[in-house]
C-alpha cells in the first residue's frame, strides 16, 4: 500500500509502519505516525527500544507502494506517550 493508506491504518490501530524494501535490506526500523507537531513521524527501533524524532522521507519513500503496518506501535512500553 502507499504511505498515505499505511499511515491512516496505523493511526486507527495505534501501530507503526515500515517499507518492505527496508526489511529486505536488513533495516529493522519502523515509523510511528503521530499528529504531535513537535515529534512528527517517529523512527523507532523496537529491538533497541529507541526512537528518533522527525524522520525525513526520501522521494522514493513517498512514492513507494510497499508500505505495511506492523504489529508493533504504541503498545511498545517506551512509546506509550505518543
Amino acid at each position: 500500500m502507499n504511505i498515505q493508506e499505511a499511515t491512516k491504518l496505523a493511526m486507527e490501530k495505534g501501530k507503526a509502519i515500515y517499507r518492505r524494501d527496508m526489511r529486505e535490506k536488513g533495516l529493522r526500523g519502523e515509523l510511528l505516525p503521530t499528529n504531535d507537531v513537535h515529534h512528527g513521524m517517529l523512527y523507532t527501533v523496537p529491538e533497541k527500544k529507541t526512537y528518533a524524532q522527525r524522520w525525513q522521507p526520501s522521494a522514493d519513500d513517498l512514492t513507494a507502494n510497499d508500505w505495511e503496518v506492523t504489529g508493533l506501535g504504541k503498545d511498545m512500553d517506551y512509546m506509550k506517550d505518543f
